[in-house]
């Protein structure tokens, strides 16, 4: 008694810190607690209570994504929590008891099921949570949601049954909570028309979703006048009545077959967001929006809607997210935007526009802060309509026609732009002017090939974070050197070498990324003109003069050793600087003695790339070596000293050698024969000592009836049973120790006795005792297979 006692104090310990391992704990900012058991592949869930280091009260028990599929009774003893989350557990059983010790506790529960196998509301459910709040119950195979399923939860505010194949719901089924009930989720069910009748007597209800069912018509003409939110997206709805709904706030009927001419009524006063996405609607009915509407987000997206007239927005003028896309739109009516003047948000997008006018935005100027226009065909030539859009904060243009943009400073006058996407046009140049407040430049498959980009230009750009030249003809040359230094401080740099801005030009350079260039490598054909006094180097962006002996004429590097290098260079006056990669990494700069002409790079290190540039002003010059290891280093002196010799005896001597490897070649092949004869003649005899043994065995088990006393045997059993007992004489005395008989069945017809069985391997043991039981074996030796 004492051991166990001291065990379990030794074991439980390890055990918390097990489990303290494997789930998190921690606070929110809102000061709640929780215990994070998700995805850990838990099959069971954890004995919390065990652990003395665990805190057993806490507002949240998150054990999402694992593999338990049974909750058993007590699990939960002596914890308190207030919110447990089970989903994507695919729960198969709970027993009845399973939540009692949460009851006084539980205020939130969400579980998810095997649908294959539950086809209830568990009893544990519906009898044990009296507190719970918020239900959340998926993947039930209900069909019928019987009545007075929630007769226990008195305090039920927020439900929520989706997919859990439901298809009738009984008239009483939200009987004891259809005055407290406020957030019903029904979406991913099997739901008709009939639902309408059962959702009226819920007078509480604030949100109701019951997309992804088969509605084809939903009519609300009863007392409940508290609904906000509303969601029949994706039901095949063909009628809409829009009458007694004075609260609603929110209305989805995205994805289902509705025309103008179905949707009955206009829309609530204090509609704020009205979703009609992938419907016929083609023209609004004359009473839809009325005058003293709060409608604040349409989203019209793939109605094949029309834009016949300036007057298809007159009533909206508090209207500030608009989405036209995909309605096949080819012009704008002049003055469509003048009764919007509060609009902030436009998608125009997949619309094949024609080009548009400069007053196409006329009302919205200084209102609108994002605009999406990608895909619509347009040209450079419609590019002024946005440029009075002076607050705009995001501009979209992917995918267009465009091939440049004019005036050089566009964009400057959207003081506000934060983020311009320009991706998958045809454009040559772009502007060198851009707004102090930018973030986002995308420029991606395009075609440009020189960028206006200087260090002035990323100085101004101050805020830019993100940078897209992706699949564009670069022309790695002297003027993309500002882009490769952002390149380097705004990129993590091992993902440098592999940011997909690829030079095109040069082209000992194309098809190189940028990032895995070095600096020296951006070059600019110089043009030099001499004179006695004076050389003028011209490049393509400066001219500069300098003097005659501040150019590098000459310079050398060899190797003095493994960890030394020899630098020497013409004479020059200006200040000159040393710059070394190893390995394609930048070391720091060493700055020269311009007085002399030679230098020692010292602590080398061994078989390594290095790359030494000298320079001056804007001049490299630079020279590549690499370094050997020392084995190296002495196989090259004693190649330097052979080749001392005359040129007759180096010919004799690679014949020599040329001679020396056949020999070699001819013995490694002769050997390899050699060899292969000898396990041939190896294998011949295997096999017939093998043949010889197997023949001789044969002969021995035929007579002989008596075991060996070590050693192991295999053997069929089947058929039917006979005992084999004859000695070789054929005598039936024995000895006096008697060595244990091996009984065994053979021969196949008829017998119950180890029918069908496969063989097996058995180990043989030596009796403790001469009793002649071992004389009169059972029929049979059958034994249940053996697996060693």
């Amino acid at each position: 008694m004492p051991l166990n006692i001291l065990l379990i104090f030794l074991l439980t310990p390890s055990l918390a810190i097990n489990l303290l391992d494997l789930c998190q704990s921690g606070i929110r900012d809102d000061g709640s607690n929780y215990v994070h058991c998700a995805r850990k592949s838990l099959s069971e869930i954890p004995d919390f209570s065990s652990h003395r280091l665990f805190n057993l009260a806490f507002d949240e028990l998150i054990l999402s994504d694992n593999a338990i599929t049974h909750i058993h009774a007590n699990v939960f003893h002596n914890l308190r929590i207030k919110r447990l989350v089970m989903s994507g557990n695919r729960l198969k059983s709970i027993d009845k008891n399973a939540f009692r010790e949460l009851e006084n506790y539980l205020e939130q529960l969400t579980l998810e099921f095997d649908s294959t196998i539950v086809d209830t509301i568990p009893e544990a459910i519906k009898t044990n949570l009296a507190n719970i709040r918020s239900l959340t119950l998926t993947g039930l195979n209900l069909r019928i949601l019987p009545t007075n399923t929630f007769e226990y939860m008195k305090k039920l505010e927020i439900l929520s049954l989706k997919s859990c194949n439901l298809q009738t719901i009984e008239h009483n089924a939200f009987y004891s909570i259809e005055k407290q009930l406020r957030h019903l989720y029904l979406d991913y069910n099997q739901l008709d028309n009939r639902i309408s009748m059962i959702i009226n007597r819920v007078i509480t209800l604030e949100t109701l979703s019951l997309s992804h069912n088969h509605i084809n018509q939903y009519e609300l003409n009863l007392v409940n006048k508290n609904l906000r939110y509303l969601d029949l997206s994706y039901n095949g709805l063909m009628k809409l009545s829009l009458t007694n709904m004075t609260n609603l706030q929110i209305l989805n009927v995205q994805n289902n077959l509705l025309t103008s001419e179905q949707i009955n009524g206009s829309i609530p006063n204090q509609l704020k967001e009205l979703i009609l996405d992938f419907n016929s609607i083609r023209i609004f009915n004359k009473n839809l929006i009325t005058e003293k509407n709060s409608l604040e987000t349409l989203s019209l997206q793939s109605n094949d809607f029309l834009l016949n007239n300036s007057n298809t927005f007159r009533h909206l003028h508090k209207l500030k997210r608009l989405n036209l896309a995909r309605n096949n739109i080819k012009t704008i009516p002049k003055g469509l935007f003048k009764f919007t003047y509060s609009l902030e948000h436009l998608n125009m997008d997949r619309n094949p526009l024609f080009p548009l006018s400069i007053d196409t935005f006329s009302g919205i100027e200084s209102s609108l802060r994002n605009i999406s226009f990608q895909s619509c065909s347009l040209t450079s030539n419609s590019l002024p309509a946005f440029s009075r859009l002076i607050n705009l904060e995001r501009l979209k243009l992917q995918s267009n026609l465009l091939t440049e943009i004019k005036p050089d400073n566009f964009f400057s006058s959207m003081s506000q732009l934060i983020g311009i996407d320009l991706q998958r046009n045809q454009l040559i140049t772009i502007p060198s002017e851009f707004p102090s407040t930018l973030r986002e430049l995308e420029l991606g498959h395009n075609r440009l090939t020189i960028l206006p980009f200087n260090n002035q230009t990323f100085k101004k750009l101050s805020q830019l974070i993100t940078l897209d030249l992706s699949s564009n003809p670069l022309q790695c040359d002297c003027h993309i050197k500002s882009l490769y230094h952002w390149l380097l401080t705004h990129y993590q740099s091992e993902l440098v070498p592999y940011v997909q801005w690829i030079c095109a030009q040069p082209k000992e350079l194309s098809g190189k990324q940028l990032g895995s260039l070095l600096e020296h490598e951006f070059q600019c054909e110089n043009i030099s003109i001499k004179t006695t006094t004076t050389t003028t180097t011209i490049t393509s962006d400066y001219l500069e003069l300098t003097t005659e002996y501040d150019k590098i004429s000459s310079f050398n590097a060899w190797l003095k050793d493994s960890e030394t290098a020899i630098l020497e260079w013409s004479y020059i006056s200006s200040p000159l600087k040393l710059i070394v990669y190893e390995n394609n990494y930048k070391l720091p700069i060493l700055y020269l003695n311009s007085s002399e002409n030679y230098f020692l790079l010292e602590k080398l290190k061994s078989s390594t790339n290095y790359t030494l540039c000298l320079q001056i002003n804007e001049q490299y010059s630079c020279r590549n070596l690499v370094t050997p290891n020392k084995q190296e280093i002495k196989f090259e002196q004693k190649v330097l000293s052979l080749s001392s010799s005359s040129s007759s005896s180096s010919k004799s001597n690679e014949k020599t050698l040329l001679n020396d490897i056949q020999y070699l070649i001819m013995g490694i092949a002769c050997g390899i024969v050699f060899v292969l004869l000898i396990l041939l003649f190896v294998v011949i005899f295997i096999i017939k000592q093998r043949h010889k043994f197997f023949h001789n065995s044969s002969k021995t088990i035929a007579t002989d009836s008596y075991y060996q006393t070590t050693g192991s045997d295999t053997t069929q059993i089947g058929g039917s049973c006979s005992i084999e007992e004859r000695s070789i004489n054929g005598s039936t005395n024995h000895q006096s120790t008697i060595t244990p008989m091996f009984y065994y069945c053979r021969s196949p017809p008829i017998t119950n006795c180890c029918q069908e069985q496969q063989p097996y391997h058995f180990y043989h043991e030596i009796p403790f005792t001469t009793s002649s039981n071992h004389l009169n074996p059972p029929t049979c030796l059958c034994r249940p297979p053996i697996i060693i």
